[in-house]
């Protein structure tokens, strides 16, 4: 199944997740995604990583459970010439 077409609980299953119930900090996001949080705010810029959310006069990024792990998904390869 597509990435795109699973439902929360699927991403859940499939990445063995208990969900907060909340927002993801940029620092949460990395550890669930096993990614730096360097790299977060790298793909932030660029535009390539999950979507994030900012409140007006905000600092703080914050993320959709679902995003993430979507965003991590969409990278799913069946063979290393994909």
């Amino acid at each position: 199944m597509d990435a795109t077409q699973m439902s929360f609980e699927q991403l859940c299953d499939v990445f063995n997740y208990q969900p907060k119930g909340r927002l993801l900090t940029t620092a949460e996001a990395a550890e669930l995604s096993h990614h730096s949080k360097n790299t977060f705010e790298i793909n932030r810029v660029k535009g390539i990583g999950p979507r994030y959310f900012q409140p007006p006069g905000a600092r703080r990024v914050l993320y959709s459970e679902k995003d993430v792990l979507a965003w991590v998904a969409s990278g799913a390869r069946m063979s290393t010439s994909q």
